[in-house]
């Protein structure tokens, strides 16, 4: 794939850490500010401290090189004192909270389908045996921050395989049954975590405010902070659980909602489990 420069290629570390001091942030309550015309730059959100590198750039990197799906180039990640800053393209065009109600029908199930696409990209990207759940690292494992932790505690980890994510969940599904009182020798205990497929990487974060309509015509992804290797299920429910929210999904069209299942695929079963085990997860 062929790169176009970029207008910080020549400027050093200091120069462009001065261009984000200065930078015009895109939205009252984004953290993203637009240094160049044609460059953004965003913190970090890793929740490790002092760690060797950005997962999220590290992520766009990833789906940059192994998918078609559209998304900002990373051109530099500069160390800071705590965090990193990510400079990265600037996308040209609108969110779709902005053009979604202009849409008619046709075009929305086109989204849709674009959208799918992209999923299925993104299960193609499979985590190896020995690499941990969560942000993509070359450091070993973090912590993880995903809406199916719940509303009471967001990041968990770190988890050193995916024997140990499903351990945990396992864990806090026990924690639940014995809160509810349910009987030892009940079915419902057997129910477990659902381990059965490898880790893929995973977004977590799809709503109509992370998907920008490109002047280009593209469907652009944006902010990746929370992409890791989960199992696959796991991107059904984020996005489920951040489309119930107008605030946060920028929309309350009952179409885009009946539309996840056809995006993700339906994972009912899962979401359901994780319903039934949600009190578990009150526990620090």
């Amino acid at each position: 794939m062929c790169v176009q420069p970029s207008d910080i290629d020549q400027l050093s570390n200091d120069e462009i850490l001065e261009l984000g001091k200065k930078g015009r942030k895109l939205h009252p309550n984004a953290g993203v500010v637009k240094v160049t015309p044609s460059t953004v730059a965003k913190a970090s959100q890793d929740l490790d401290e002092d760690v060797a590198d950005a997962s999220e750039a590290n992520a766009l990197d990833l789906l940059f090189a192994e998918t078609t799906i559209p998304v900002p180039r990373v051109r530099r990640v500069v160390k800071r004192q705590w965090d990193f800053l990510i400079f990265m393209d600037y996308i040209p065009g609108q969110t779709l909270p902005h053009v979604w109600p202009t849409f008619p029908t046709w075009r929305k199930i086109c989204v849709a389908f674009t959208l799918r696409r992209y999923i299925r990209q993104l299960r193609r990207l499979k985590a190896s045996p020995t690499t941990p759940p969560g942000p993509l690292s070359a450091h070993g494992a973090r912590r993880c921050e995903s809406p199916i932790f719940g509303q009471v505690q967001s990041d968990r980890g770190p988890f050193t395989s995916h024997v140990d994510l499903s351990a945990f969940f396992n864990q806090r599904h026990g924690m639940a049954m014995d809160a509810k009182k349910v009987p030892q020798d009940d079915s419902s205990r057997n129910d477990l975590f659902d381990d059965s497929e490898p880790l893929v990487l995973t977004h977590q974060d799809l709503n109509l405010r992370n998907i920008i309509l490109g002047d280009d015509g593209r469907l652009w992804i944006i902010d990746w902070a929370w992409a890791g290797y989960y199992p696959p299920w796991f991107e059904y429910v984020a996005m489920k659980r951040q489309n119930e929210d107008e605030r946060i999904s920028g929309t309350d069209d009952p179409l885009w909602k009946a539309m996840v299942p056809f995006i993700c695929g339906p994972h009912f079963r899962q979401e359901s489990w994780l319903l039934r085990m949600s009190q578990g997860l009150y526990f620090a």
